[in-house]
């Protein structure tokens, strides 16, 4: 059975596979998390390369028949690694969003989508990236239902300070400084071996 319908996609990884192929893994808006082989996908004439990469998103029109998906065209794209990795710490805070993505959202959630599509977008501008993966880590893992900041091991300016990070929007988060960057790193490593399983 084939279903045709059109879709947004944000690309999280790529592998080359032989000398000729490809196979993508993008979180789509409507189906989640999927991988998509593209035959001779290495030497595409009609679309230009950079739309297979991570950190791009694309609409597109897919094709669905039995596990595997096809894109059949694409309408629209934006690439933005390029900016993110301009700057090692945005290129490793994307990094881990990515793999936060892979690990915690395996199901299709718009919100998850949405978030995502968000948080890439607006670690080009950050000015703390490693603060914009810290909330992205939170959101998700609140709209997986499994955030308890309580049972975490937190002490009281931890918990306060992650308690007032997650009432601001990605956007917010984005323009926030903070001088005690040390104070960020810890946090961010106690959040990741609580909340990330392996």
């Amino acid at each position: 059975m084939e279903t045709v319908y059109k879709d947004e996609a944000i690309v999280l990884n790529r592998k080359f596979v032989g000398e000729k192929d490809l196979t993508i893994t993008v979180y789509t808006k409507k189906s989640g998390k999927e991988s998509i082989y593209i035959q001779n996908g290495q030497y595409l004439k009609n679309m230009p390369y950079s739309i297979l990469s991570p950190f791009c998103w694309f609409k597109a029109v897919l094709i669905k028949i039995k596990d595997k998906l096809i894109i059949s065209e694409i309408d629209s794209y934006k690439q933005i690694g390029y900016y993110i990795s301009q700057d090692i710490e945005k290129f490793e805070a994307g990094f881990n969003i990515i793999n936060f993505t892979y690990k915690l959202a395996p199901h299709q959630d718009e919100k998850i989508f949405i978030l995502l599509k968000k948080s890439l977008y607006f670690l080009t501008i950050s000015k703390l990236p490693k603060l914009l993966e810290i909330l992205f880590l939170l959101k998700i893992t609140y709209l997986n239902g499994e955030l308890d900041l309580k049972r975490l091991n937190l002490n009281s300016k931890e918990f306060d300070f992650l308690k007032g990070l997650m009432k601001k929007s990605i956007r917010e988060a984005s323009q926030i400084e903070i001088e005690k960057v040390e104070f960020l790193e810890s946090l961010r490593s106690k959040l990741i071996r609580e909340l990330v399983r392996e």
